[in-house]
């Protein structure tokens, strides 16, 4: 053999060695890529479906800051915290692939849950502000009158908010970037999103609607939802009290064989009903917010704000109304006073005009349509306002009276009718209807929040405050502002008594107010400090 051919054979055997070389390498490279898209993928799976979901809902509570705080004591002090955290993982993951099954994608289910979760979040913390209460299942039913709630709040848009917006987002960011660079989307079949979505809105059914308070680590008192929302975040408060929403079957202490027993128990009393030969015209005003702020240890007053009202104290028979809301929610003390039924008779109905009313109700207003009264609603505001409209034809009220019924309005307070005008209002319809009984139901709104400092031109009387209380200008001005407020409706009050004294009929006229205002820096640095240091002087007794 010479040496070309030898030559030959070792370029081919190069060649082939060089080749397997490459194919080798080639393989490993596959290997590695294949090895590196499985890694890639199972990070992508955990991030997607596991962490960012809970990462969310972390970040929608972090307005909240009691609620992480309640936990580091709670697991500090080795308290039983698994079943609250177990409910989170199913509501969390519920919401997650449920969206995933409609929507299909891994970055659109964590973009639904961040848009779900932070508006119950920011919505519960601006309810908080105002009223002390969260976003509940019911405040749902009020949806059409969310901007005008939200305008008596007077809402700021706060830091904390801004935060949680923007680790929302860059957490979305975040996954989208990684989507994009991995070209990693999970996709369910058909079958499966159908099978997966079934089973996540049927646990989330069993979740949200069935009662679990009385499961321990979720008890709830009714009246106690601001300590609920601290101890479990907005999102899983909301979620545990969708039940609610379902109608109570009828309570057996209160049903038609029970109510007839009772009637034939009294009949058996030889009850008997006097009658009187008066039958008063029956004025009722029931006040926005109104309360004697004079009894606020530690404010002092250039003047007397309610000087018409404490004569007429001193005149007739006056006490103090309790009443089961504060701030807000005026239709359920209405509801109360007009019924002569406490709103605990239908717990779940916080607000009774919308889900406890569904027909013709006995009330005030039918006894005394029944006696021969005409009977008169007047509300300044819309009727479509907590289903106001449909609650008064089903208390039977001979006339209602709205805003945009009312003529000649002479002054808006931060857009709200002035009781000057409300009250000529009651006198018009008192002159225009020519029954000989007469029966007007009506409610106020002046002294509405917001109380801010430019809601009146003029102040007629100055507050100062005890230097100890440590209250601010704006908490100040809050209080002249609501005091102006209770000056104007007692001018309101006598005028209307003015005007009556002169009748000669009867009229009995009764005023109250349907809650506390939202004075809640007031409530915290003056009233509630009176009463902690009386409970800790009795807590330091001997």
């Amino acid at each position: 053999m010479n040496t070309k051919e030898t030559n030959e054979i070792v370029k081919n055997d190069l060649k082939e060695a060089k080749i397997e070389i490459d194919t080798e390498s080639s393989n490993k490279k596959e290997s590695r890529k294949k090895t590196f898209k499985r890694i890639s993928r199972g990070i992508c799976i955990v991030l997607f479906n596991i962490i960012f979901p809970f990462l969310i809902y972390v970040i929608s509570n972090i307005n909240n800051p009691m609620f992480f705080l309640l936990r580091r004591l709670k697991i500090a002090s080795h308290e039983f915290i698994y079943f609250e955290i177990l409910y989170e993982i199913i509501i969390v993951y519920g919401f997650y692939f449920l969206f995933k099954a409609i929507l299909k994608k891994s970055l659109r289910s964590n973009i639904s849950i961040a848009i779900l979760f932070n508006l119950i979040s920011i919505i519960s913390f601006y309810k908080l502000q105002v009223v002390e209460k969260p976003f509940l299942p019911e405040d749902i039913l009020l949806i059409g009158n969310a901007f005008e709630i939200a305008r008596y709040g007077n809402l700021q848009i706060e830091p904390i908010l801004l935060l949680q917006v923007f680790l929302t987002t860059i957490l979305l960011v975040i996954q989208g970037l990684i989507t994009w660079y991995s070209k990693y989307e999970k996709y369910y079949k058909r079958i499966t999103r159908i099978i997966v979505g079934t089973l996540s809105a049927i646990i989330l059914l069993i979740a949200c609607l069935g009662n679990w308070t009385n499961v321990e680590g979720l008890e709830e008192d009714d009246y106690d939802y601001k300590v609920n929302h601290y101890h479990y975040g907005a999102t899983i408060n909301f979620c545990k009290n969708m039940y609610k929403l379902v109608e109570n079957p009828e309570l057996d202490i209160y049903s038609v064989d029970r109510l007839n027993k009772i009637k034939e128990e009294s009949a058996d009393l030889n009850i008997k009903n006097e009658e009187t030969e008066i039958n008063p015209n029956i004025i009722v005003i029931m006040a926005e917010a109104f309360s004697d702020i004079t009894e606020v240890d530690g404010l002092e007053f250039s003047a007397e704000p309610l000087e018409n009202y404490k004569k007429l104290q001193e005149e007739g028979a006056s006490g103090k109304a309790t009443v089961s809301i504060y701030g807000g929610e005026t239709s359920t003390s209405e509801f109360e006073f007009l019924t002569a039924s406490t709103t605990r008779f239908v717990p779940q109905a916080r607000y009774p005009y919308s889900q406890a009313m569904k027909g013709d109700t006995i009330s005030i207003v039918s006894v005394l349509k029944n006696e021969g009264y005409y009977t008169t609603s007047i509300h300044p505001n819309k009727g479509g306002f907590y289903n106001r409209e449909n609650a008064y034809k089903h208390f039977r009220f001979d006339n209602s009276i709205f805003i945009n019924d009312m003529e000649d309005i002479q002054n808006y307070y931060q857009e709200n009718v002035s009781d000057m005008d409300v009250a000529e209002e009651i006198i018009k319809q008192y002159e225009n209807t020519q029954a000989d009984k007469k029966f007007i139901f009506t409610i106020t709104m002046e002294s509405h929040m917001p109380y801010v400092s430019d809601k009146y031109s003029e102040k007629d009387i100055e507050v100062t405050s005890n230097e100890q209380y440590n209250l601010s200008e704006e908490d100040m001005e809050e209080i002249e502002t609501y005091t102006q407020g209770l000056y104007n409706f007692d001018k309101a009050l006598k005028y209307l008594t003015d005007y009556f004294n002169e009748k000669e009929e009867e009229v009995m006229l009764v005023v109250f107010g349907d809650h506390l205002p939202a004075l809640n820096s007031l409530y915290e640095k003056c009233v509630w400090r009176k009463y902690r240091k009386i409970s800790d002087t009795i807590l330091n007794m001997d």
